[in-house]
Order: C-alpha cells, then sequence, then structure tokens
C-alpha cells in the first residue's frame, strides 16, 4: 500500500497538481471555434512502466479493481509471454472531468494524490526505477496509441543498423531530448497523443530538500504549413538526440557520487558543463568507473584550484597524457583511468 509517503504539506501540493492536470484534460474538451461537429472527445490515460513488481498497480488493483482489468498494454513483441512486464495504459473516468454523483470522484482523486505523491518521491532518488511514468491524452482508444508505442519502443542507433529496445515512457528519457527535437520529430513521437503530461525529473545537483513536484507538459505541435504530420516513429534521433536521450543514469549517478562526498552543491558540475564531459567520454568510449573517473579528474572543484572548472584536455601537456591514458585502457582492458591517469602523472625522481 501507498498511503504513508507524504505528510500533510505534499500532500496539499500533490491534490493541487491533480486538480492541474484534470483542469488540463477538462480544457481540452471544450469545444472551439472550427472543432468539426463530430469532434472526438479527449481521454486521458495513466501510463505506467509496468504492472508486475509495481507497487501503484497493486494499490489500484486493491481498490479499484475494475480499473486494473480494463488496463491495455502494450503490444510489443519483446515482451510476447510476459505483458505484465510491458508498460501500460489505464483509462481515467470521464466522471473526473464530469462529476456524477453516483461516482466516487473523491475516491479516485485521493489515490491520484498518493500516486503523484509516490512518483515524486521515486522520483527525487533519481537512478531508481519509476512506477507511474505519466499521464497522456487523446481523442484515440488504448489500443491506437500502444500500437504506435511498439514502433516508438524499438529505435535504430543513428550510424548503425542495429536496434534497441527504447524507453519512451521513461520521464527522465523523454525529458532529456524532447526540447531539442524539431516540431516534426515531436510530432511523430507523440503520433495519435495530443499532450503527454510527466512529473519534471530532478536535474543537476542533488537538492536537500529536493525542489516541490511539477508537472512537465509535452503538447503536439503545430506543424508548418504544408508539412504533415505522421510517419514512422523509428529513427527517430539525429546522434547527438540519442546521446541525450540516455544521459541521465550516468549524470545522476556522477552526481550522486559527489553529494556522498559532501562536496558542495555550488563546486559540483552544472548540467551544461556536466553534458560536455559526458559527450567527451563517450566520444573515447569511457564507461562505467572509468567514465566517472575522468569526470572526478577532468572537474577541478578544489578550493586551492580556483573556481570549478573543467581543464582542458587539449593543452600541450595535458593532450600526450590523455591519448596515452586511451592507448592503455584499449590494451589493457581491466586497468583503471584513474590508476593510469596518478601513473602518468606521478613526478619522475
Amino acid at each position: 500500500m501507498i498511503d504513508d509517503i507524504a505528510d500533510e504539506g505534499q500532500t496539499a501540493h500533490c491534490e493541487k497538481l491533480v486538480d492541474v492536470l484534470i483542469q488540463g484534460w477538462s480544457t481540452l474538451n471544450v469545444p472551439t471555434p472550427g472543432d468539426p461537429k463530430e469532434r472526438m472527445p479527449q481521454r486521458a490515460y495513466l501510463l505506467f512502466n509496468r504492472w508486475d513488481d509495481n507497487a501503484l498497480a497493486q494499490d489500484l488493483e486493491a481498490q479499484f479493481p475494475k480499473l486494473g482489468s480494463d488496463r491495455v498494454s502494450v503490444p510489443d513483441s519483446y515482451f510476447e509471454h510476459r505483458e505484465e512486464r510491458a508498460p501500460f495504459l489505464l483509462e481515467l473516468p470521464q466522471e473526473l472531468v464530469i462529476p456524477t454523483p453516483e461516482f466516487k470522484t473523491r475516491d479516485l482523486r485521493a489515490w491520484l494524490t498518493r500516486c503523484v505523491a509516490f512518483a515524486a518521491q521515486q522520483g527525487n532518488e533519481r537512478l531508481t526505477k519509476q512506477d507511474f511514468c505519466g499521464v497522456v491524452i487523446s481523442p484515440a482508444s488504448e489500443q491506437t496509441i500502444t500500437r504506435h508505442w511498439v514502433g516508438l519502443g524499438h529505435q535504430q542507433i543513428p550510424g548503425s543498423e542495429d536496434s534497441v529496445l527504447f524507453r519512451y515512457q521513461d520521464p527522465r528519457v523523454m525529458q532529456r531530448v524532447w526540447p531539442t527535437l524539431s516540431p516534426l520529430q515531436q510530432s511523430r513521437w507523440l503520433g495519435p497523443v495530443s499532450q503527454w503530461w510527466s512529473l519534471v525529473q530532478p536535474w543537476g545537483p542533488f537538492d536537500d530538500p529536493p525542489q516541490p513536484a511539477q508537472w512537465f507538459h509535452a503538447k503536439a505541435p503545430a506543424l508548418p504549413h504544408g508539412v504533415e504530420a505522421g510517419g514512422s516513429p523509428r529513427n527517430l534521433f539525429d546522434p547527438d538526440q540519442w546521446f541525450l536521450s540516455g544521459i541521465s543514469p550516468q549524470a545522476n549517478l556522477i552526481w550522486r557520487s559527489y553529494a556522498e562526498y559532501n562536496i558542495p552543491r555550488a563546486a559540483q558540475p552544472d548540467p551544461d558543463s556536466l553534458m560536455h564531459m559526458l559527450a567527451e567520454a563517450a566520444r573515447m568510449k569511457l564507461k562505467h568507473v572509468d567514465l566517472e573517473d575522468y569526470v572526478w579528474i577532468t572537474w577541478m572543484h578544489a578550493p586551492k584550484e580556483g573556481p570549478p572548472r573543467a581543464i582542458d584536455w587539449h593543452l600541450p601537456h595535458l593532450a600526450p597524457t590523455l591519448s596515452l591514458i586511451q592507448d592503455q585502457l584499449r590494451d589493457q582492458p581491466d586497468a583503471r583511468f584513474s590508476s593510469l591517469f596518478a601513473k602518468a602523472t606521478r613526478p619522475r625522481r
């Protein structure tokens, strides 16, 4: 159960977030001039990471069994015979925007409030799974949306023939890459979805206490005249966008390590600086502990070193050192970047 996850102040804040969401959904259903006579109503769907091993799903099944039984999973062959591990949609009742006396609106809103609070808690942990991924609003059915996601979920790596499973449902993925997409790319991502809501994911050095939860709100863009929406959602990204879509785990792991060593926030790398260092590390094919070593060595944060900044590896006395370390890592797969750097910079006797 997820009852005791927020104090009174957090609960009140999450109630307001639910109000904002329902008001946004309601506004989309208000007719505007030029709408077709047979205008389809906009429907809201909760998006979850998966049904299996999901505390929110278990709580939902206990309180609203009919809603849980009506869920629609993404029909991806990757999840064949294990649909409970696939992302799924669950339609919210229209009674939330058009209250009726017989419907338990208050109970469902209270559950949504706890759901948002639970998701905010998971989001602030940064590196854990996220059970609740967001809310999508669309005139289309769950089946139409989830069929579109089958294509979105298999992306071809730019410059490669290989396709990989793409975690479009993870708000950490979407929020890093979304601002860099063109209107046409955004349209191809959304497909039949009008709006995609998710909680803003923390980005930058860890806050204590965390910032209050807020909505991230992606809307279907207005395309230039003559540009048609649609097209396959596969092969969606250029190389830089693909890099951004997968950067959150690495960045948050590094910021967490700075926090664990009690490095002041002002001395830690800002998002732009860290992105640049991670891009350079990716270019050198550094991974895992070598990638983390590279950032810790590159980012100078000790007070005696002056203002926090990245060292310039292109300087004449540093470029040969970096090149030597790269050669040694290729020849010695078990070596570590930090150890090789210490050896290369040790004063000679």
